[in-house]
């Protein structure tokens, strides 16, 4: 469509009506602190907020998609675009949660301050990276840990947004792609609230900084940057480098999911192994002239050989998943006690699925037929470029998914999750690159149509993907909220405390506070809180009450926040832990409240061996 100049003014004025709309949001979210408990963020967040990123995402879609690539106003919609994302994926921050994250991230709050504090060497720890930049943030800023470490999620989801769309920019053969491929990232496909989250969590951030290597790669196979060579042959090379410093970097932020940059490498080398071997089968194809993966693959492969072996907690998960193809596993039992809890509160597990993943199925589906044309060189031959650079992200897939098939068959707790996230890079890329190439049919609608029908699709995509992103009672979840009150009151609890008696409360005990203010549990680090009393203590469902004095012999502490009440009665319905349970416990004569500050209670159980 031609650039005439009322349509560059229509553009314009889009542009400023949806900065506007966001700015305004923004403020409005930034002045609407917590007060308590937020059970969902998306109600306590006023509406204001979602009304001006609503009209700003809208405005970003349409000038986004019909502005020409190489203005400023195709790159100002892609910054409003950018900004809007990744602002819902950080509400907590702005909205200033005292911390977000009430599992794993308050351990890794735990190591974060060890750290900060010289009491862990981050050479000692199996995934130092977050935690060390963390502590470089808090050594520049000022800032506390609890703050700089929720800082650095939205620094790996804009590398994420920025390298996804430049991934497809360097693949696809269509102007489009930048647009296309940063609207397709705003969907984070990869989070999916069962094992990667957007609070602080190093197997999100290794996934985040996957499309960066990916990026490397691509640009470091068909280029010839030179920065030393030996008698003809590349040594080392600018791209070169940063690949290999890429592939150490993420195996830093997480072995695990950092490892997978190490496949996506290798599978790169033996696809163009591949491809000098049997060159026939793609006559067309360019890999045989394109600069070997070799080097690299070998240096991250034996950096990753020397770290991981250094550390229990690795070489264990490698033993669990050895077990379970030994000796069998059953990877549904989980999927039914789950199933059957959501059937006792009206639900199921086909209504989440379609919650969470009918988006990354639907895109899956066309990845999936991307990747078929690729490796089938069924591909339009006018793009060789294209083509051979698409095979090099479908073999990086299929580690990934063997990986996948084979955690979800030795049924090694939630792990496959993990990999399903990392596999959503590669569904990301690909789908985005279909639309904006045809693949692998040539779109038969006009320009004006294909933007109409590419802008509609999105709004119906991100909206969903938008509501998933935070745990809520959307999701049958409470919210990640962390209050000051709550921690203060932890914390307040730990220092008081009489050493001798354990801890207990309801769905376990404290574990997660104690290694945010001792430090880990883990035997591969410091000794930390390791021998709290009672930091895992569960009190049974069927005791809780009235019968908790007679259950336990000795004195306990149970520790009560509103959150606990407010999901287990208001979201759970009392599925596990009722209303009156909660009141028998309050009312029996035995239990003593000895520390309260609203929201967080400390009850005193006196037990059978320990005087009334």
């Amino acid at each position: 469509m031609a650039e005439t100049p009322p349509r560059r003014r229509r553009q314009v004025a889009v542009l400023l009506a949806g900065y506007l709309a966001y700015t305004v949001g923004l403020v409005v979210a930034a002045g609407s602190q917590p007060t308590g408990y937020e059970i969902s963020i998306y109600r306590a967040t006023p509406v204001l907020f979602w009304l001006g990123s609503a009209v700003g995402l809208i405005a970003a879609i349409a000038v986004g998609l019909s502005a020409t690539a190489t203005t400023l106003r195709s790159r100002l919609a892609l910054l409003l675009g950018a900004l809007i994302g990744i602002s819902v994926a950080i509400l907590p921050t702005i909205r200033d949660y005292y911390y977000y994250g009430p599992g794993d991230a308050l351990s890794y709050l735990g190591w974060t301050r060890l750290i900060a504090e010289g009491s862990l060497n981050p050479v000692n720890f199996l995934y130092p990276g977050i935690h060390s930049i963390a502590v470089v943030l808090t050594s520049v800023t000022g800032l506390p840990p609890r703050r700089t470490l929720q800082l650095v999620v939205p620094v790996f989801m804009s590398l994420y947004v920025l390298f996804t769309a430049l991934c497809v920019t360097r693949i696809a053969a269509r102007s489009k792609a930048a647009a296309v491929g940063t609207f397709f990232a705003l969907l984070f496909l990869p989070i999916n609230n069962i094992h990667t989250y957007i609070f602080p969590y190093p197997t999100s951030a290794a996934i985040y900084f996957t499309p960066f290597a990916l990026y490397l790669l691509l640009r470091y196979v068909g280029e010839r940057d030179t920065l030393v060579t030996v008698r003809g042959y590349d040594v080392v090379t600018p791209l070169g480098l940063l690949l290999t410093l890429a592939g150490v970097a993420a195996i830093l932020i997480h072995p695990q999911s950092g490892s997978n940059v190490l496949l996506l490498i290798g599978a790169g080398f033996g696809l163009q192994l591949l491809a000098r071997l049997y060159g026939r089968f793609w006559p067309t194809d360019r890999l045989t002239s394109h600069r070997s993966l070799g080097p690299q693959t070998a240096v991250v492969g034996l950096f990753f050989a020397l770290w991981i072996p250094r550390f229990n907690r690795a070489t264990g998960t490698v033993g669990a998943v050895i077990n379970g193809l030994l000796y069998g596993a059953n990877p549904g039992n989980e999927i039914s006690t789950v199933s059957s809890s959501l059937s006792t509160l009206g639900s199921g597990i086909g209504e989440i699925f379609v919650k969470i993943f009918f988006v990354s199925a639907v895109l899956s589906v066309v990845a999936g037929a991307v990747m078929l044309w690729a490796v089938a060189g069924r591909l339009d031959e006018r793009y060789p470029d294209r083509n051979s650079l698409l095979r090099y992200v479908a073999f990086g897939f299929v580690p990934v998914f063997v990986l996948f098939g084979l955690f979800y068959i030795t049924s090694v707790t939630r792990q496959p999750f993990r990999y399903l996230g990392f596999m959503m890079v590669f569904v990301t890329v690909l789908t985005a690159v279909a639309v904006t190439d045809g693949i692998p049919y040539s779109p038969s609608l006009s320009t004006r149509h294909w933007q109409a029908a590419l802008a509609v699709a999105l709004v119906f995509m991100l909206v969903p993907q938008a509501m998933i992103l935070h745990k809520s009672p959307y999701m049958y979840k409470g919210s990640d909220h962390v209050p000051e009150t709550y921690y203060d009151g932890y914390t307040t609890s730990f220092d008081q405390r009489d050493p001798d008696v354990y801890f207990a409360g309801p769905r376990g005990g404290p574990r997660r506070y104690v290694d945010a203010y001792y430090g880990t549990t883990g035997t591969d680090y410091t000794p930390g809180g390791r021998h709290f009393p009672g930091k895992e203590a569960m009190i049974p469902f069927s005791v809780f009450g009235r019968n908790t004095t007679e259950y336990y012999s000795r004195c306990r502490y149970v520790p009560l926040t509103s959150s606990d009440y407010e999901r287990e009665v208001g979201l759970y319905d009392g599925f596990r832990y009722s209303a009156e349970s909660f009141r028998s416990f309050r009312q029996n004569p035995d239990v003593s409240r000895v520390q309260t500050n609203g929201d967080y209670r400390l009850y005193f159980v006196r037990g059978a061996d320990c005087g009334r």
